[in-house]
C-alpha cells in the first residue's frame, strides 16, 4: 500500500497575509511544539512519526517517554495542523489487487508499481481542488530529500507530465523540489499524516479493526472529510483505471500513451 499525505495544503490565514507569511506562522507554531520542555524537546529537533511510537523500545530516541507524554505531544502537533491547514490529500493503493490487476499489462514499466498511479492520482485531485476553490496559483511539490529517491521521483514526475491532460500541466510549477524536513517543517506534518493513514489502511486490509487501534484516534483528528480528500483505490476503482488505460492504449496504437482525461472526472 502506498500513501501520500498532505501533498498540498492551503493555509487558513486571511487574504491579507502572503502564502510565505502563512507558512512561516505554521512553522513557528510547529517549532514551538518541537521545543516544548515537558517532558523534553523532541530529540534532534525533527519529528519522525515512526520514532515517537517506539518510546518503549530501549536505545531509541524517545525511550523513556510515557505513552501519555507521547500522546500529549502528538495532540499538540495535530492542533497546529488543524489551526493552520485547510485541505489535505491522501492516496491509498492496496498492493495485492494492484499487482494482480495491473502489473505486466502495459509496456510502460512505470505502471508495474503503484507509486505512479498514486502520484498521478494526487496530482489529479489537486486539479479538482484548485478548480473547486477557483485558485490560479501554480502548485509546487516539495518532498523530504531523505525520504524519497530523487532520481526515481523526478523520473516519475516527468512521466506524469508526459501523459498528463492539459488541466494538470497548466497548474504545475515545474519539477519537484527536495528539501530537508529540518528546514521545511510542514514536511514533518506530512510525515505525521502519512504514517497514520498508512497504519489505518494497513490494519484495515489485514482484516483488523483500525478503529480499535490507539493511533486511529490521532488519524481521525487529523483527517476531516469535509475538507480533506482520501482517495482509496478500491478493487473496483482499479478495474476502472485498467479499463480506461487499456482503452487509451488501444486508441493510440503505435504512438505514446496518454492518461485519459476520464481520470479528472473519477469520483
Amino acid at each position: 500500500m502506498t500513501a501520500a499525505g498532505m501533498a498540498n495544503r492551503q493555509s487558513l490565514y486571511s487574504p491579507g497575509k502572503s502564502k510565505a507569511e502563512a507558512w512561516e506562522a505554521f512553522s513557528n507554531d510547529w517549532q514551538a511544539v518541537l521545543d516544548h520542555p515537558d517532558p523534553a524537546p523532541v530529540p534532534g529537533g525533527v519529528l519522525k512519526t515512526k520514532d515517537i511510537y517506539r518510546n518503549r523500545v530501549p536505545n531509541t530516541i524517545f525511550y523513556g517517554w510515557t505513552d501519555e507524554q507521547r500522546d500529549e505531544r502528538l495532540k499538540m502537533f495535530i492542533r497546529v495542523i488543524n489551526r493552520h491547514v485547510m485541505h489535505g490529500i491522501i492516496s491509498v493503493i492496496p498492493i495485492e489487487p494492484y499487482q494482480r490487476l495491473l502489473k505486466g499489462k502495459f509496456k510502460l514499466e512505470m505502471l508495474d508499481q503503484p507509486y505512479f498511479i498514486s502520484f498521478f492520482g494526487v496530482l489529479i485531485q489537486l486539479v479538482k481542488l484548485t478548480h473547486r476553490l477557483k485558485l490560479t496559483d501554480k502548485i509546487e511539490l516539495i518532498f523530504d530529500e531523505q525520504a524519497v529517491d530523487k532520481t526515481t521521483l523526478t523520473t516519475q514526475y516527468d512521466l506524469c507530465m508526459s501523459v498528463a491532460p492539459p488541466e494538470l500541466k497548466n497548474i504545475s510549477a515545474g519539477m519537484p523540489i527536495f528539501k530537508s524536513d529540518s528546514d521545511v517543517l510542514p514536511l514533518q506534518a506530512s510525515d505525521l499524516i502519512a504514517w497514520h493513514a498508512r497504519r489505518y489502511y494497513y490494519d484495515l486490509y489485514r482484516g483488523k479493526t483500525p478503529e480499535g487501534e490507539q493511533s486511529n484516534v490521532f488519524f481521525a483528528n487529523m483527517c476531516d472529510l469535509k475538507h480533506d480528500i482520501v482517495d482509496v483505490w478500491t478493487e473496483d476503482k482499479l478495474i476502472q483505471a485498467l479499463s480506461a488505460l487499456q482503452s487509451a492504449n488501444a486508441k493510440k496504437q503505435g504512438t505514446s500513451m496518454t492518461i485519459p482525461s476520464e481520470f479528472l472526472r473519477r469520483p
